[in-house]
């Protein structure tokens, strides 16, 4: 009988829930996975009660599908990321940089909450959770901030509120300073903040990008092109890649999801990164990693796990390496390091199972129609 690691592996999208979670009290509910359409078409509730949404009668001002259109919302609340100011999501008009030569103040009352990452979390969860209004009466009915690494609720009883009281870990300020220091976001603050924060990426980065690989390859007809440009453009996450803190490439519908199926051994060497958040970082940042996706540019050259709480780079001279050096000692990475919710706890590194095929010697078999194959099957 076929392993359960390797059906997933083939078919990662029928396993999208394997083997997920067991890394606390209140695990993101769907990470490694898109919300569904029974959730964005058939939630919000109506409100109020008996109300319309055309013709005569009181007029609804909530009702099913209200945010269906926007195209982010099959990723909103998946794992743990500020969506509150990433474009095309529910509430992303309360936090919007209308004026990038003014932004608003981060740490004033009414918008701090826009830069706490957070997720959705089971009902059953108990002390942290946050009542949602989005979809109300759905199975996402609640989301967390603890879970995401915020040592408290910066938004309920807060914002808009005249007279407050900030919890202790409010405002939001997770790598600490003050003045110019302080970034009153997610990322740290100066060279290593993330590049796109409450953007999308350029639409030429993934419609331009990366360079053909080998040159040549797309008009040949008998080389096969391992990279080739806007091979990433029909993803469906791919505008949002890497714009702020998040494990992107445990999402679907980005360019490394592949390396990461669903129901990995996420404490192995190989697949450890994973669950790891990171953004793109300028050329100056003192913690950043060279990026091949966009390949040939120099905008998005590089990215950085440290940026987002500190976290380690378990990738480099790690990752499918025969042997492993130079490994950070918060290496293999979990929710205890930073307290960001990851798929599973990892107090130690764990062998790879024999019946899990590396996904790198996949890939290069597979190559480019695989991947072609995988962003058709998630739109």
């Amino acid at each position: 009988m076929m392993s359960r690691r390797v059906v997933c592996l083939l078919a990662s999208l029928a396993c999208a829930n394997a083997n997920m979670h067991s890394s606390g009290s209140c695990p993101c509910v769907h990470q490694g996975s898109h919300l569904t359409p029974a959730i964005y078409d058939n939630y919000p509730e109506k409100k109020p009660a008996g109300c319309v949404t055309s013709g005569a009668g009181t007029a609804c001002t909530e009702f099913p599908g209200k945010y269906k259109a926007m195209k982010a919302i099959k990723l909103y609340g998946t794992t743990c990321a500020a969506w509150d100011q990433m474009p095309d999501t529910p509430w992303y008009s309360y936090c919007e940089i209308k004026n990038w030569n003014n932004p608003p103040d981060w740490k004033h009352n009414d918008y701090n909450w826009c830069q706490q990452p957070w997720c959705y979390v089971d009902s059953a969860c108990t002390g942290d959770k946050v009542a949602s209004s989005v979809f109300k009466g759905s199975s996402v009915a609640f989301y967390s901030y603890k879970s995401c690494g915020g040592a408290a609720n910066c938004y309920t009883g807060i914002a808009w509120e005249k007279t407050f009281t900030w919890p202790t870990g409010c405002p939001y300020n997770p790598h600490g300073g003050t003045g110019a220091a302080a970034s009153y976001k997610v990322h740290a603050a100066g060279n290593c903040a993330c590049l796109y924060q409450g953007k999308k990426l350029d639409t030429s980065l993934y419609t331009n990008y990366p360079s053909e690989d080998p040159a040549g390859c797309v008009a040949s007809s008998t080389v096969t092109c391992k990279k080739s440009p806007g091979m990433y453009k029909n993803m469906a996450s791919i505008q949002w890649y890497g714009t702020t803190c998040a494990a992107w490439d445990q999402m679907p519908a980005t360019p490394w999801y592949s390396y990461c199926p669903a129901g990995s051994e996420w404490c192995n060497y190989d697949f450890n990164w994973c669950q790891e958040p990171w953004c793109y970082v300028s050329a100056s940042c003192s913690s950043k990693v060279a990026t091949s996706v966009f390949k040939g540019q120099t905008a998005v050259a590089y990215y950085s796990y440290a940026t987002c709480l500190n976290t380690p780079n378990c990738y480099s001279n790690i990752a499918w390496e025969s042997a492993p050096v130079n490994i950070p000692a918060k290496c293999p990475f979990d929710t205890k390091d930073t307290m960001w919710q990851t798929a599973k706890l990892c107090p130690a590194w764990v062998a790879k199972p024999t019946t899990q095929t590396s996904h790198a010697r996949v890939a290069a078999v597979a190559g480019f129609a695989m991947i072609l194959a995988l962003a058709t099957s998630l739109i």
